[in-house]
Order: C-alpha cells, then sequence, then structure tokens
C-alpha cells in the first residue's frame, strides 16, 4: 500500500523582496528561472520510485505566480508523471495580487489547482508602500473579480497587523474590506522583525516605531471576534476558514504528518527524519547532476525530540491533541510525565483539559510560550 504524502514546491523567485521577507528568495534573477525549473523537474526523478501518494501539493516561495504559465505547466506534468496523485489531492498556490493572469489561472486550472491564496498583506497603500509591496487596493479587488469570473471556488487570503504605519482604524478597514471578497479562508499573520532585512535596519535607526505589544493583542483579539462574527472558524494560531475549507498541507506541518520538499532550501519530513535542501543555486545544481537528492542537512530525531516537537506544534491547532492519542503514539503517561508544568498552567489558566483534549486557552494563545519553555 503506497504511503500518503504532502509535497512542497519552492518557487525562489519574486518581482520584488518585501521589506519584512527573509524567505530564500531572489528578485531579478529571470534568467534563472528555465535552469531552476529543469532541475526541479530532475530533482522530482529522483524520488520517482518511491511509493509515495500525495494527498497535498502546495506551491509556496517567494512566488509561486511569478512563474510564466508555460513554466508551471511544465512542473505539473512532470509531478503527474513521477508521482501518484489521489483524486481528491488539495493543489494549493500562493500569488501575488501583480501576477495573476488569466493566462496563469487557466493552466492552474486545467492541471487541477484547487487552493488558491493570495498575499495582500493590507489594503491601505501607504502601509503597503512601506511594506515594500508591489499592488495596491484596488488590484487585489480587480485580481479577484478575474479568479471568481474564472471560476477560482477555494480562495484565501493573507493579511499582516501590527505594521508600522497601521492603526486600528486601518486595521479595521483592512478586515472589512477583506471579508468583502468573501475568501473561503484568512490568515492573519503577525508582523515578525527578521535580522536583515529592511524592516529591522530600519527599527534599529529608529526610522519606523513598532506598535506596543498591548496594541497587538488588542488587534489580534478584534481578528478573532470579527472573524468569528463573519462565520469563520479560527482552528489555529493564525489561520480562519469557513467550515471544510482549513488547509490540508499546512495541517501537517502542525501535526508532523509526512511530507517531501523540493526545490532551493525545501524541507522535508520522514517520520524521525527531517531535512532541508541546498540553499545555494550552484550547490543544488551540483548535488542533482550528480544523480542525488540535493539534501544539505539531515536530523534523525529521538523519540523524545519528536514527542516534544509533536506537544508544541499541536497546540498552533485550536483543538489541541487528544490526550490518550498523544500517550499512545509515544507509550508515555502525558498527565504524570508533565504534571509540574500541567498543574502550573491550569492554574494560570494558560491550558485546559476537557473531554480528553489538552489545548490552549483564550489566554494561553497569547501567552502560551512559557508553557513551552516549562516542558523543554
Amino acid at each position: 500500500m503506497k504511503e500518503t504524502m504532502g509535497l512542497y514546491v519552492h518557487i525562489p523567485f519574486c518581482q520584488k523582496k518585501c521589506h519584512y521577507c527573509d524567505f530564500l528568495t531572489f528578485a531579478r534573477q529571470e534568467g534563472m528561472i528555465k535552469k531552476y525549473v529543469d532541475y526541479l523537474i530532475k530533482e522530482m526523478a529522483l524520488y520517482a520510485k518511491e511509493d509515495y501518494l500525495l494527498d497535498s501539493i502546495y506551491f509556496g516561495g517567494g512566488t509561486p505566480s511569478y512563474l510564466a504559465a508555460e513554466e508551471m505547466d511544465r512542473i505539473m506534468q512532470a509531478i503527474y508523471a513521477y508521482f501518484d496523485v489521489s483524486e481528491d489531492c488539495e493543489i494549493s498556490i500562493e500569488m501575488n495580487p501583480e501576477s495573476v493572469t488569466a493566462e496563469r489561472l487557466e493552466v492552474y486550472l486545467k492541471h487541477g489547482f484547487n487552493r488558491y491564496t493570495m498575499g495582500v498583506q493590507s489594503f491601505d497603500d501607504a502601509v503597503l508602500t512601506l511594506m515594500g509591496r508591489l499592488h495596491d487596493g484596488q488590484t487585489v479587488r480587480d485580481r479577484v473579480d478575474l479568479l471568481r469570473k474564472m471560476g477560482v471556488k477555494n480562495l484565501g487570503i493573507d493579511l499582516m497587523f501590527a505594521n508600522p504605519k497601521q492603526n486600528m482604524a486601518i486595521l479595521k478597514s483592512d478586515l472589512k474590506q477583506g471579508l468583502s471578497l468573501n475568501p473561503d479562508h484568512i490568515s492573519y499573520y503577525s508582523l515578525m522583525i527578521k535580522e536583515g532585512t529592511p524592516f529591522a535596519r530600519w527599527v534599529q535607526t529608529r526610522q519606523i516605531q513598532l506598535i506596543e505589544d498591548e496594541a497587538e493583542r488588542d488587534m489580534y483579539h478584534y481578528i478573532q471576534s470579527e472573524l468569528a462574527k463573519a462565520g469563520y472558524q479560527q482552528y489555529e494560531i493564525s489561520n480562519f476558514a469557513r467550515p471544510g475549507a482549513e488547509s490540508r498541507h499546512n495541517q501537517k506541518y502542525w501535526t508532523l504528518a509526512n511530507y517531501i520538499g523540493l526545490g532551493l532550501g525545501a524541507h522535508s519530513n520522514i517520520d524521525l527524519v527531517r531535512y532541508s535542501n541546498c540553499r545555494q543555486f550552484d550547490h543544488y545544481f551540483a548535488k542533482i547532476d550528480q544523480g542525488q537528492k540535493p539534501i544539505a542537512y539531515q536530523e534523525q530525531l529521538s523519540l523524545e525530540d519528536r514527542e516534544k516537537e509533536y506537544i508544541m506544534l499541536n497546540l498552533r491547532l485550536i483543538k489541541g491533541f487528544a490526550i490518550t492519542e498523544l500517550n499512545q503514539k509515544f507509550n508515555i503517561n502525558f498527565e504524570e510525565k508533565y504534571r509540574t508544568a500541567i498543574d502550573k498552567h491550569l492554574k494560570l489558566g494558560t491550558v485546559s483539559i476537557k473531554d480528553g483534549q489538552f489545548t490552549f486557552t483564550k489566554f494561553g494563545l497569547d501567552v502560551g510560550n512559557q508553557f513551552y519553555l516549562d516542558i523543554l
């Protein structure tokens, strides 16, 4: 019987890199794209003998929608040639508004893409300019209209809060405009300042000022409240969906299900082994030329390591985890092994045990890092 697996495909190209972004992605590298796609397909061939059945395929980046239609056509033909793909496979793509075109959408629809996520971040043009985004609010609305006209049904949007220049009034406007698009899924992320980005430099030189922690929490609670009123169920710390529209692929990450990653710097997780690909083009190409999977780093985890990782990642999910399932999976007694930490956080009101499920409380979602530290 074939092993069910998720597939992540990394597209490390953008038209422009955003001011907050530290992802492995490159701007103004158009001359590299064709060669990269050639090698991505060669990498797929190295997995052809593996007995995998894909039930989720996720294109991330970078900006996957930056690829020309013919390049995505080549990639998808290769995936279907080298892998078995389940009939109900979730096929997802991240898109930026300015790169959404009818020609590209025709290719996505032809190859069975059934989950589309648009990186909106904000509808306020001043906020978007500061973030280094190439689109404006009107472009988002125009591209969503195009998606709907072409028959796209499962549409999600990514938004960001706690941005410099974004006060509560702008947040409320962003959320209202986002809801007016009637998306099936909304991811709402808090701005994280990453080392080496323009935002990090500007914070250090005081060219921008970050929002206070209390104001950030107020924004997050407002988002939770308004999305619940609008019929979206929060199923993870940053993710909200209409019933049935939760991301199958992303839940693999949070539940430690198996997946393989293809492309520059892509990560994979198979049972107790996790590994990541080369992060430089020349190293990536050279390994594949030698007939090897382009793996740069591999780690064999102990069952104890994986147990703690399982607890921490599953607690990102609003439903948490079933204690009996955890006990069976790792042959432990969770409530005995972590008694001190559990008792402490039950008293603090950060965790809850109900009907055998261990979860963060609403308060715990705000301050849960301390629980992680206590079990480590």
